[in-house]
Order: structure tokens, then C-alpha cells, then sequence
């Protein structure tokens, strides 16, 4: 009935904006439209509340009916002097908006009245439609007999358990099994109450005789029950295979088409228990399916007044997508109309769900509980960053082994070993990949709820104290934020204060020049400084325990030849020109200093000029990434460096050419490239496009980045050139106008970003064919590039390829002329 009340009311507010348009000659009729619907609106109410009689019920329904009979619509057929003269002023005497309004809120309190609903009520399954249609299929739609396994994975609030409750009781699924059961995992399950479950749910009884069964008897009835026939088994929130092991034995496979369905947080559970597909892993819900959860748990109706909408609006929305958040935002809301309060929740929503935390707290401590003891403190990390803040994997890495959550194996380095602990938390839907790029995550975040717990817990732990072991900040923008303040005023630290701190990172705020003071903060394992002037001192040495040091500077750096006594550094990144590493030949080594100069950790060096590379290369032997930037042609007019042949590790390589030369350039001999190279990036290298077929010749290679200037000339034939390895190839700012390229040019081909490339005409209809081609991105580039890449992909849908995803998008003439020439000026400031 709550719903049929609803229908009216939708009809009702439809017709009033239709009346709101009209003109006065079609008034006349919009207002017989709304006098239809208002009396079948109170037709509905009054058959709801046959049976209530109580004094509050006949008040609201007077008001309801006070509406209609005077005919509230009236207005846009009176004046404001005819409609006193009726009697019809008063507190009904409003803009039609408003009497809705009313109308909707006395409707709500009715149905509040009537069916005593709770914030819980009315349906969260918003947007899983196609989740639904794709789970049917695997349950009842193949051919497949033998059984098999169904698994939904996601974290916490998506609606796991809603839409495994959603197949389980759909009429086609309670049709095709002859026997259905369900019951719930959870995380420390007995064996003999996930049978005595199954038993229940399976017969519909409670006996206390099975209730004294031993297990191995429950399990045997249950075998017995089920054998030969075709059934259906929900294992609600499953935390790991363990359950699964301890109840298979008794799940016959007698090719019927059976089928059991795991719901868990953790997405590898799928591959544990061998299931027939990878783990349905359940999304974010959008904003308008967030709108439409709202509407339904606040408003029995599914309406929401047109006062409150847009403040409501804004409410979902900054529950980002969870249901759980939403629902908790709902209780705050529900049955209370006032404005006022609207506002305050939207301005304050976070707090008031943290001032009450057993809404939300209990079914995050589960997750968190069951994580083992080395992933806690990296997972209550993320509440170190701010709100919606997307960090940078390669950071989050840092910052972890810096405060020591990471321990090295003798088989990998720490940062494999944090990446490691970053995909476990992924893949427990406790952390969000945000980029992705050839396959790995790039940035990642959590959602703001789980923030909130991460705070409290790791206050609760005492990971927020400054004395404590991690001294975690609040703000990982500055930390710690007192000392941003300090240095950009020009003050000093106070060494005593912060003697035992571990992380310093001011490269959000710029300072006149690297801080003196900083070197005396021996304890430091994480140093990011932005300066007009980023040039350290001779005494960084002194920072004996440095791991990552991160320099941005308005002016090119140089680093003392002390860093290469620095043992323990593992990553320089540097962000400005062209900087030099003073020559460790020149360094006096002696036996108080014992300095080896050898920096056997170092992996990441950034954005160094070619030059600081002749007698530095047999001193970093474990180089994974390595960026030049400097002249890199030669007055032959070919690309050329150092031999990094010796780099054996050597996986990243960076080359941002500062030397212009009058013609197109050469490509170098590939022996000078490691053999394990993997991404390979150039930025105003200007060689002829002839010359890009010896890149194909690196048999490792699978990111290919093409930056501006990189290749010069209007046209680009691959030939017969093989790119045999290559995953991503990103093409950006380039002059290129014509490209012939074949599928057979790139075979493996997962990722293609062309990226203003303003002059382009189109993209090689036929890379479409690349089976592994998951995505063409197209941005910024001419028209018919644009319509070029959605022609592909509508040629590829209409040969059934709906794996191929085409993102493209375009801008004016001037708009790309415009950043044709900022990105042109960047590039010519970066190399001066």
C-alpha cells in the first residue's frame, strides 16, 4: 500500500510541474488532472488506515483532505484577492511546491504510522541488476552439470549478503533446485553449527535429537539428504577456505547442476576453494543508485520533498557509493524534517557517525581482527591521510618501510614485500585501487568510513602518540604539520623535540632552500623537502638511518659527494632540471668515516643529468629505476648515454632530452639498454620515426611512453617491426599525423593512450583486432581521432568483442593550441 501511495504521489508531482508550465488556457485542465489525483492519493490513504483510528491518524488525514477540498491548486486560476474572498487563505494558502511538500511528509508519517517502519527497511538492492542477470546464468542458465563453486567478494556494506539473499529467493532459482540452504560462516564458525544450519534451513524443523549429533553424523545426514539431487548452498561470509575444507566432503557432485555460492571480503577466497570463475567482486554503487538507496531507507514512499532534495542529494553523494554508509546516514535522518537538521548532518555527516560507533564499528573490527598481525598497522595507516585522499603507491610503500612496518626476506626486497601487503588488503576489500596501469595499481585510498575506524583504532593502539614507535600524523600532507609552519617561516627545529621522528615530509610547502637543521634528525628514514633552492648540505651524511630522500627545486641540484656514504638509501627522487651527483672519486674515503661509497640499496635515482653518470655506475649495482635528464644527443645528432648494460636490475628508464638538434635524430644502439628493461620513457628526443622500429629490438619491454617531441615527422609506419612484449603504449604532445600501423605490430597490446596528439587524423582501425586490447583512451585530439577510436569500437561490438573498452574524448581547436603551447613553455623552463 506504501508503494501504491507513493505511485500517487509521483503522478501528483508530475502533474504540478506540468501545471507550473501551462499556460492560463491550458490551466483549466491541468487542474481537473490534479483534482484526479489528489482524490485517488486520499482514496489510497483512507483504505490504508481503515483501522486506525487514533486521534493523531484523523488529524493528518483532516489535513489531507482539507488540501483536496479546497482545492489547494487554485491559485494560478484566482487572483490572491478572489482566492481570500473563497476562504482559501491561511496556512494552505503557499506555492504549489509547498503544499506538496506537505502533501509527501503527511503521506510519510502515515506510512510510518501504519506499517512502523525502520531505517533498515525498503530496498538497498539498487544497481546489481546486472549482477543478478550474470549470477542466474552461472546458477541455472548453463549447461554445465558437475558442480560448482559461486563466488561474491567485496568489502564491507556493498551488499554481499543482499544479493546473495536476491538469488537465493528468486522464483526461477526456488524453481530449478530441488533443495536450497543457507547459513552465515562468520569468523570464529563451529563446524557443528554451520550442519545443524544447513539441516535447518534445508527441513525447515529444529529437533534437539541432531542437536546432540556428533559432527561426523550431522555431516552424513546432510549427504544422504542431498544426494542425487539438484541444490543450491549459501556460505554467507566466508572468511577463508578453512570452512570450505571442513564441509566439501559432505557436498555430493552427482553432475545434477548443483551449485554453492560463497559471499566473502576477501577476494582470493574464489581461487582457494577452486571456484569455476574468478570471485564476482561487487562495485561502488554510482550517485544516482546512492540517490536512489537513500530515497528508499529514508522516505516510505520513495519521494523525497523538494526542500530537502538537493541537501539530501548532497548527503548520499558523500557517502561515496557504500550502502552501509548510506543506511547509517538514513537513521540519522529519517522522521525528522527539519531543515535545519538536514543541513547540519550534510555538513557534518562523518561526525555524527563517528560520535556513534556501534552502527559500524563491530562489522570493520571483524575485518581488521581477522587480518594478520604484520598488515594492522599498514591498514591503520591510511587514516594518517586526509579525507578522500588518493595516495600514491610508490609513497605508501616509502612511508611504510621508513617507519619499519616491513621486513626484508631473503628472497625479496622490502618493496616487493610491501606490495605484496598492499594486494592482500586489496584483495580483503579493505583498500581501493583507483589508477591502474599495465595491470599494476598506481594509487590507492580507502573509503572515508573505514578512515574513521582507522583513527580510532589506531589511537586505541597508540600509533597516533608522537612517542610512540610510528608517530603517526593525522596529516600526511605535512608531517609533521607543525614543522611545515616552522620551516617556511624560516625558523629552526628543535632537535630535542623531535629526536626520535622518522618521517619529515615538507614537499607540499616550498621554503626558501634545503633546511640545515634536517641533518641533525639522525633518526629520519623518510626526508621530502621542496625549495627554491633543494641543494643539501655537505653534512646530510649525517642522516645515517635515510632511506627515500625527495627533492623538488625551483633551481638544478647537486647532491655532495657525502651521499654516497649514505649506505642505507634506498630511493633519491629529484624534481627539477638537470642535477648532478658529485663524483664519489672524489670522495676521501678513510677509517673514520668508512665509507664505502657504494650504495648497493639504492634502487630509484630520478631525474640526474647523463653527465654525473660516468664513474657512478659500478656504485649502484641494484638500480631498478633510473631517469636522465640532460643533453642526450650527440653533435652526430644520435641518442646517447652511458652503457646501463651492467644494470641488471634495471627495470624503469627515463630519457628527457635538453640538447636540441637541428634535424630528426637517431636512435642509439639497444646493446646499451639492460636486457630486463621493462618501461622505457622519451620526452624531446626529436628522432625520426624510422628510427622507433630498434625498440622493438629490447625483448623485455611492455611500456612504451612517447612524450613531447620524442619522435619527430608527420608519419609513422611501423613496418615489420615487433613489439613483441609490449602491454602499454602511450603516445603524448606529439606531431604525428598520419599512423600506419597492423595488429601484428603490437601482439600483446593491452593499453593504447593517445593523448593530445592534436594533428593525428585517426587510429589504425585494425589495432582493434589485438586480442589482448582491453583499452583505447583518446583525449584531447582532433575530431576524427576521436570519432576514429569509437568507430573501432563499434565495429568491434558489432563483431561481439565487448571487452574492448573505448574512452575518447575531444576538444576545440583553440583548446588544444592553447595547451600545445603551456606544454611546449614547461618543457623548455624544464630544460633551462
Amino acid at each position: 500500500m506504501a508503494d501504491a501511495v507513493g505511485m500517487c504521489l509521483k503522478k501528483l508531482r508530475s502533474n504540478v510541474m506540468r501545471y507550473n508550465r501551462s499556460s492560463d488556457t491550458e490551466a483549466l485542465n491541468f487542474k481537473r488532472e490534479l483534482a484526479e489525483s489528489s482524490a485517488r492519493l486520499m482514496n489510497h490513504l483512507r483504505d490504508m488506515m481503515i483501522e486506525y483510528g487514533n486521534k493523531e491518524v484523523q488529524v493528518l488525514l483532516k489535513q489531507m483532505e482539507h488540501v483536496v477540498a479546497r482545492e489547494a491548486w487554485d491559485r494560478r486560476l484566482y487572483g490572491d484577492e478572489d482566492m481570500e474572498e473563497r476562504g482559501m487563505g491561511g496556512p494552505w494558502y503557499m506555492h504549489e511546491e509547498e503544499v506538496m511538500d506537505r502533501m509527501i511528509l503527511t503521506c510519510e508519517r502515515l506510512c510510518d504510522i501504519r506499517y512502523n517502519s525502520t531505517v533498515h527497511g525498503g530496498d538497498d538492492f539498487v544497481g546489481f541488476d546486472e549482477e543478478v542477470e550474470t549470477l542466474l546464468d552461472q546458477l541455472v542458465g548453463t549447461s554445465v552439470k558437475k558442480l560448482q563453486i559461486v563466488s561474491i567478494a567485496g568489502m564491507v556494506g556493498l551488499g554481499k549478503t543482499t544479493l546473495a539473499r536476491k538469488l537465493y529467493t528468486h522464483p526461477l532459482v526456488e524453481y530449478m533446485f530441488d533443495f536450497r540452504a543457507w547459513t552465515c560462516v562468520s569468523q570464529g564458525y563451529q563446524k557443528k553449527d554451520l550442519l545443524l544450519g544447513l539441516l535447518y534451513s534445508l527441513d525447515g524443523t529444529r529437533s534437539d535429537k541432531i542437536s546432540y549429533m556428533r559432527d561426523e553424523q550431522l555431516g552424513e545426514k546432510l549427504y544422504r539428504l542431498i544426494k542425487g539431487r539438484k541444490y543450491l548452498v549459501v556460505l554467507d561470509d566466508m572468511w577463508d577456505c578453512k570452512a570450505w575444507n571442513d564441509l566439501k566432503m559432505y557436498f555430493p557432485d552427482d553432475n545434477t547442476g548443483s551449485r554453492v555460492i560463497f559471499t566473502s571480503r576477501d577476494v582470493e577466497v574464489s581461487s582457494h576453494v577452486q571456484a569455476a570463475r574468478d570471485a564476482h567482486v561487487l562495485r561502488l554503487r554510482t550517485e544516482s543508485e546512492s540517490w536512489e538507496i537513500f530515497l528508499k531507507k529514508v522516505f516510505m514512499t520513495g519521494i523525497c520533498p523538494g526542500q530537502l532534495e538537493s541537501i539530501g542529494y548532497a548527503i548520499s553523494k558523500k557517502c561515496e557509493g557504500l550502502p552501509l554508509a548510506i543506511i547509517i546516514a538514513a537513521g540519522l535522518l529519517k522522521n525528522n524534517w527539519s531543515i535545519w537538521w538536514w543541513k547540519q548532518t550534510a555538513a557534518s555527516l562523518r561526525s555524527f557517525i563517528v560520535s556513534d560507533p556501534s552502527q559500524y564499528m563491530d562489522s570493520l573490527a571483524l575485518s581488521y581482527n581477522h587480518l594478520p598481525p604484520h598488515l594492522r598497522p599498514c591498514f591503520l595507516y591510511f587514516g594518517a591521510f586526509p579525507e578522500d585522499y588518493e595516495v600514491s603507491v610508490t609513497k605508501l610503500i616509502w612511508l611504510w618501510i621508513a617507519h619499519g612496518f616491513i621486513h626484508e626476506t631473503e628472497r625479496k626486497k622490502l618493496e616487493d614485500v610491501a606490495e605484496d601487503f598492499l594486494m592482500d588488503l586489496i584483495k580483503k576489500s579493505l583498500v581501493m585501487p583507483t589508477i591502474k596501469d599495465n595491470g599494476k595499481v598506481k594509487a590507492c585510498r580507502i573509503h572515508d568510513f573505514f578512515r574513521n575506524f582507522c583513527l580510532k583504532k589506531a589511537e586505541e593502539e597508540d600509533l597516533l602518540s608522537s612517542n610512540s614507535r610510528y608517530g603517526m600524523i593525522s596529516s600526511m600532507i605535512c608531517s609533521p604539520p607543525e614543522l611545515g609552519k616552522v620551516l617556511r617561516e624560516g625558523g629552526t627545529i628543535l632537535i630535542d623535540t623531535y629526536k626520535s621522528l622518522r618521517i619529515l615530509d615538507v614537499g607540499s610547502i616550498t621554503i626558501s632552500s634545503f633546511p640545515p637543521d634536517a641533518v641533525k634528525l639522525v633518526n629520519l628514514r623518510y626526508l621530502a623537502v621542496k625549495a627554491n633552492d633543494g641543494s643539501p648540505i655537505a653534512s646530510i651524511s649525517n642522516l645515517v638511518n635515510l632511506q627515500m630522500l625527495i627533492i623538488s627545486s625551483r633551481k638544478n641540484i647537486l647532491l655532495p659527494k657525502t651521499i654516497w656514504c649514505m649506505v642505507n638509501l634506498r630511493h633519491i627522487y629529484l624534481k627539477s632540471g638537470e642535477n648532478l651527483l658529485e663524483d664519489p672519486s672524489l670522495l676521501q674515503v678513510t677509517e673514520k668515516n668508512c665509507c664505502s661509497s657504494v650504495l648497493a640499496s639504492l634502487q630509484t635515482l630520478s631525474q640526474v643529468s647523463p653527465q654525473s653518470f660516468r664513474n657512478i655506475l659500478s656504485r649502484t649495482p641494484n638500480l631498478r629505476e633510473l631517469g636522465f635528464c640532460g643533453p642526450l644527443i650527440s653533435t652526430l645528432g644520435d641518442l646517447e648515454f652511458s652503457n646501463l648494460g651492467s644494470l641488471e636490475h634495471l627495470e624503469t628508464l627515463k630519457l628527457f632530452n635538453t640538447f636540441t638538434y637541428p634535424e630528426a635524430t637517431r636512435s642509439c644502439n639497444p646493446i646499451l639498454f639492460p636486457e630486463k628493461l621493462k618501461k622505457l620513457t622519451l620526452s624531446n628526443t626529436g628522432m625520426d620515426w624510422e628510427e622507433m622500429w630498434t625498440f622493438s629490438l629490447l625483448p623485455n619491454l611492455e611500456v612504451l611512453k612517447l612524450k613531447f617531441n620524442a619522435c619527430i615527422g608527420e608519419k609513422w609506419e611501423t613496418g615489420d617491426a615487433e613489439f613483441s612484449q609490449l602491454k602499454v603504449l602511450k603516445l603524448y604532445n606529439l606531431g604525428i599525423r598520419q599512423w600506419i600501423s597492423s595488429q601484428d605490430n603490437f601482439p600483446r597490446l593491452q593499453r593504447l593512450v593517445v593523448h593530445r596528439c592534436s594533428k593525428l587524423s585517426s587510429i589504425p582501425l585494425c589495432l582493434g583486432n589485438i586480442l589482448t586490447l582491453e583499452l583505447i583512451e583518446v583525449t584531447g585530439c582532433s575530431t576524427s581521432a576521436y570519432n576514429s577510436a569509437k568507430d573501432i569500437q563499434k565495429e568491434q561490438e558489432g563483431e561481439g568483442n565487448s571487452f574492448l573498452k573505448v574512452h575518447a574524448k575531444w576538444f576545440s581547436n583553440s583548446f588544444l593550441k592553447e595547451q600545445a603551447w603551456f606544454s611546449q613553455a614547461k618543457a623548455l623552463t624544464l630544460s633551462s
